[in-house]
């Protein structure tokens, strides 16, 4: 067993202790034993030897401390026999069934119908528990309700190698990533057919208060399966702290958790691939780099829903010679194949099967986001510099791309494989996958803006839901408007999302989502799984015979006042940029007789002192500065309805400067008149979430009552006060 980093379950479980009475002889210590003790500050167990023992059966240990010996009195609840280090349990004397076998030892875990047990002499026996006496096999019935699978041996972790290729840096070395900028046609990838889930939810308990999910993924087949992973959440900077996590079966059409199979401690779960069985998960080496970077360990494992444990396949080291700081981003292609970011901008096939390199994309973006497979993971999606890059992600060969004007946020493939939708700033993009002389069909999203968003699934073939941290909008493309609001609880927020973990998905028009439960004193107590049918109770009635052009209060021939308020070093540049884009947008530019005034403003705020630190360096710096907003607005009788701004202040440091310096070369953003893009039609701001508001919650979909809009624009959104 790996006992490296497992604490003791039953100390941090008091409710075991109240459970099981018979443990009471584990506290008979006698002068001279070697015993552990738990160091509460430290979070770690350390060695000493009894010197006394009172009457109360408290404990005077003399152990190391400051480098020196010293001499403590300590509660028999927080020491432990050197020997039950790891152990599920205290030790205790077990008895066959005769009478006539006993043996003082610690249970280190159930296997099956035996139970693993370690002597004084640190000797590891497994003895059935049928041979067991009554008290004995009572014990061990009452330890299997209490702690489910904790009551089983973690499986070891894999010991990981270095794939070959993993150092070097030749593209070209493992076949050419390819260059494909002329538009083709490529075959539809659809989701898979067994890929259905029933709705319902599902909830359980958990093992400790930290527990968290790491992964929600949809699995289908008869019983309608999601695989969840809950997990201790892991600092790879403090390994002590690390516990074990388990992957659990859920069935929602039983509604209830069929299987639950152990990992090794600190394993975290990244996808599962059930074609092949395959589990993929990650932790981090217990040291990090020189340059603090952290070191990532991927392993495969293979799993399925009705084994009793997971069986190790193999484990590598998948970082650069530093590490990367990034939470890893990794997906199984199939059985055999992970592609996986390796580095900042920098996607690894890893070839599982001959323990090498397959391939390298180098991905050419301002930003590291990750790609977003196809149905079965045949071809990756990489959002680029106003493109988007296909490439067959099982070679890693690029096979066409798609050209944007803007740069692209967010790129999602539809459940059949045959459209791909891209998230501009302010454009929704529709390109039909199989045609490529199909032009494609760009949908005006000024209400919602890619700035803010992080997730975006399709619904159906005319739906399309756009997330962000704190509300999901649910877009028509039929009438280009957004239709539905819907606000995350706080049991939802809770279950922490990362690029890299998926614990959120919408499939054949249901929301898969998790949440977490608390009691009445807030204890964070339970994980619950859901999955509802969209676009939920209340919605179709309140759409229906929805039109977008009623909804328009700034179109082409509108009237526009302009103000421009930017001194007299810019006013009149700002004033010709603005004056052109009114032009541009089919306005009419008129200071009389208007619908709506256009007001640039360049203000300069209070000045003030604050405490920084920058990434990487030790100490904080105190930063004085005054704050420079630049802003373009639009206001309809004095209700702002669209938006855009800049503020400086603490940004990028470039090298070795200080936070200051980097304060004091900024200026006044005058381009942000030139970059702003105002569309020629813009809604009533009452409407830009969407006409009603639905609560996604543990209950389910909610109706709520709609929040009133101040204003909407750009992808920035302020909600009245």
């Amino acid at each position: 067993m790996n006992h490296r980093y497992t604490s003791w379950a039953w100390l941090l479980l008091p409710l075991l202790l109240i459970a099981f009475p018979l443990v009471a002889e584990a506290g008979k210590y006698k002068v001279g034993d070697v015993v552990q003790i738990y160091d509460d500050w430290r979070k770690e167990w350390k060695t000493g030897t009894v010197v006394d023992v009172n009457r109360r059966g408290e404990l005077l240990i003399e152990a190391e401390k400051y480098g020196r010996l010293q001499r403590e009195v300590y509660s028999p609840k927080v020491v432990r026999f050197a020997f039950e280090d790891g152990a599920i349990g205290p030790a205790r004397t077990w008895t066959d069934a005769s009478g006539t076998f006993k043996v003082l030892a610690a249970p280190l875990g159930i296997v099956e119908e035996k139970i693993r047990l370690r002597r004084e002499d640190m000797s590891e026996i497994e003895v059935p528990i049928t041979k067991l006496g009554d008290a004995d096999q009572r014990y061990i019935e009452r330890m299997k309700a209490e702690m489910g699978i904790r009551a089983t041996p973690a499986p070891e972790p894999i010991r990981p190698i270095r794939f070959a290729g993993t150092d070097d840096e030749n593209l070209n070395a493992f076949g050419g990533v390819g260059v494909a900028s002329d538009r083709i046609a490529i075959l539809a990838d659809p989701i898979p057919s067994y890929l259905v889930i029933p709705p319902g939810g599902v909830g359980f308990g958990k093992h400790y208060e930290e527990e968290q999910f790491g992964l929600i993924q949809p699995i289908g087949g008869p019983d309608g399966l999601i695989l969840v992973s809950a997990e201790y959440p892991v600092d790879p900077r403090k390994p002590e702290e690390i516990n074990r996590s388990r992957i659990a079966w859920v069935s929602l059409k039983e509604r209830k958790i069929t299987k639950e199979q152990s990992l090794p401690d600190g394993e975290m779960v990244l996808d599962y691939h059930p074609s092949s069985h395959r589990l993929l998960t990650y932790r981090y080496e217990p040291t990090v780099s020189r340059f603090g970077r952290r070191k990532c360990i991927l392993s495969v494992w293979e799993v399925l829903p009705t084994d009793e444990s997971v069986t190790p396949v193999i484990s590598w080291e998948a970082y650069p010679e530093d590490g990367f700081n990034s939470d890893p981003w990794a997906r199984l292609i199939n059985g055999d194949l992970v592609l996986h970011r390796y580095d900042d901008k920098q996607y690894v096939g890893w070839d599982v099967a001959n323990k090498s390199v397959a391939y390298r994309v180098v991905q050419e973006n301002n930003w590291s986001t990750p790609p977003v497979l196809s149905g079965t993971a045949q071809y990756g999606f990489l959002v680029e510099n106003k493109s988007v890059r296909i490439f067959d992600a099982t070679t890693g060969t690029t096979i066409t791309k798609l050209i944007t004007e803007n740069d692209i946020k967010l790129a999602t493939p539809s459940e059949d494989g045959k459209k791909l939708a891209t998230l501009e700033e302010a454009t929704l993009t529709i390109w039909d996958l199989t045609d490529p002389g199909t032009p494609p069909k760009v949908h005006p999203v000024e209400s919602i803006g890619g700035s803010i968003a992080n997730e975006m699934y399709w619904v159906n073939d005319d739906m399309i839901m756009i997330k962000n941290m704190y509300e999901m909008i649910l877009y028509e493309l039929e009438n280009d408007i957004a239709i539905w609001n819907y606000h995350l609880d706080r049991a939802v927020t809770s279950v922490k999302e990362t690029e890299g973990r998926q614990t959120m998905s919408v499939l054949n028009g249901f929301l898969v989502y998790g949440a977490e439960l608390t009691n009445n004193n807030r204890q964070r107590v339970g994980l619950a799984v859901g999955n509802v049918k969209l676009p939920g109770p209340n919605v179709q009635e309140k759409i229906t015979g929805l039109n977008r052009e009623d909804l328009v209060v700034i179109q082409p021939g509108s009237k526009i006042r302009l103000e421009v308020r930017c001194g007299d070093q810019h006013n009149a540049n700002v004033y010709n940029v603005l004056a052109n884009k009114i032009r541009e947008n089919g306005w009419e530019l008129n200071a009389e007789d208007y619908d709506a005034i256009m007001y640039a403003d360049i203000t300069r705020g209070e000045t003030v002192t604050r405490q920084y630190q920058v990434f990487g360096r030790f100490g904080t710096e105190s930063v004085t500065y005054t704050p420079i907003t630049s802003k373009v607005e639009i206001k309809v009788d004095d209700i702002s309805i669209w938006l855009n701004r800049s503020t400086t202040g603490p940004g990028f440091v470039r090298g070795d400067e200080s936070i200051q310096d980097s304060v004091n070369r900024q200026k006044e953003d005058v381009n942000l008149f030139t970059r702003s893009e105002i569309p020629s039609r813009i809604l009533d701001p009452k409407y830009g979430r969407g006409f009603g508001t639905t609560k996604v919650s543990t209950k389910g979909l909610e109706p709520e009552e709609m929040t009133t809009m101040i204003y909407v624009g750009h992808g920035r959104v302020r909600l009245n006060q």
